[in-house]
């Protein structure tokens, strides 16, 4: 019987994949070939890894949500034990059946526990997003992780694959590398704190603490003129600096700036830069304008630094400039981390107060040293 869910999940941690790993790709599928050597034998157990997008982001906590994956992720690794592919291939959405019919369905998951062995326990479920969890699974032979993407109209899973398992890495509370605002003047934060209310981002666990800055003018307007196109936002092209010295890991500087009001969802960050300060703070500076960035991988980096421009690239509605801290710059497994920055100006209307360690919060204007 599987465990619905692993007290300690240490457990886990002591079975570990064997071998090396080796790519395949073809067509609409990714293969990912996990070698698994057990005595003098090694058998490539294939994991697919499908991506399709959830078509409704329900308004479910993330209490019920983890419920449900367990139970899916429950009844996924009772099937596959089993070999009940039927019933396996019942779990997924009618577009997914279609892209993983069953005569790729039964050979992948025949070569997978060939490979791996039988599942033998399960961890909790961890939310990547509201729709998305990665839960580590114990086989015989090794740890992996599967990552469940559910449509949750239908509670049906809309991508599913195997990777090896990664261990969740250490959040720290607070950021201890001292940070200053990512630009000169005075922007206005338009969302940013604690609250799902607050903070659309908080749910997103990379983005928990996120913050989107604009520039505001006047009554509290964002542009001039008819704000049709992107030039007539006050923060467009302004420029956007290093918050504090590091190395620059990676850079995304290809992706186009939107018509404002039109994001593209298909590559959320935009033209981006991430730096790395210390070994767990990793500063993501997101939606910068096409061809704009003055650094790239590698480089090392000053605070105060220009690193780009305010674009409107990426999931964006207009010019602003998105900023959160994380704990690996690798988006896929970052948990976000609370930030402060150091000697900031907040006004509200015409109240002014000097902070020395302070983390902004929706419609607050702020200004740095």
């Amino acid at each position: 019987m599987i465990r619905n869910v692993v007290k300690n999940d240490n457990k886990l941690k002591k079975i570990q994949p064997k071998g090396s790993e080796c790519q395949y790709r073809f067509s609409l599928f990714a293969y990912r070939m996990i070698s698994i050597k057990k005595s003098h034998l090694s058998i490539c157990a294939i994991v697919a890894a499908i991506f399709f997008t959830s078509s409704v982001f329900a308004q479910i906590p993330d209490d019920q949500m983890i419920i449900r994956f367990t139970l899916i992720g429950k009844r996924v690794c009772e099937e596959i034990n089993k070999g009940d592919f039927v019933s396996l291939e019942g779990e997924f959405t009618s577009t997914l059946q279609k892209e993983m019919p069953m005569e790729k369905l039964k050979p992948w998951v025949s070569n997978l526990v060939e490979g791996a062995g039988r599942i033998t326990q399960m961890g909790t479920p961890i939310l990547k997003w509201k729709n998305v969890a990665v839960i580590p699974i114990g086989f015989t032979n090794a740890l992996l992780d599967l990552r469940l993407d559910l449509d949750t109209t239908t509670e049906k899973i809309a991508g599913f694959y195997f990777q090896p398992h990664v261990d969740e890495l250490p959040v720290p509370e607070k950021n201890t590398t001292h940070l200053s605002l990512p630009f000169k003047g005075e922007w206005a934060v338009m969302w940013g704190g604690d609250t799902k209310e607050m903070n659309p981002h908080h749910d997103i666990k990379n983005q928990r603490f996120a913050l989107d800055f604009n520039v505001l003018k006047g009554f509290g307007k964002s542009h001039d003129s008819s704000g049709k196109y992107n030039e007539d936002y006050f923060a467009f092209g302004k420029e956007i600096l290093s918050p504090a010295d590091g190395r620059v890991t990676e850079v995304i500087d290809g992706v186009h700036d939107n018509d404002p009001f039109q994001p593209n969802q298909y590559s959320a960050l935009g033209n981006c830069v991430i730096i790395r300060h210390s070994a767990n703070e990793f500063s993501v500076l997101s939606h910068l304008k096409k061809g704009s960035t003055k650094v790239k991988a590698g480089d090392s980096v000053e605070r105060g630094q220009v690193i780009g421009l305010c674009g409107n690239s990426g999931n964006s509605s207009e010019p602003q400039l998105e900023y959160y801290l994380t704990n690996t710059g690798n988006m896929e497994n970052a948990t976000g981390i609370k930030t402060y920055f150091d000697n900031i100006e907040i006004r509200h209307t015409d109240d002014i107060q000097r902070k020395k360690f302070y983390s902004p919060l929706r419609d607050e204007k702020v200004r740095g040293e």
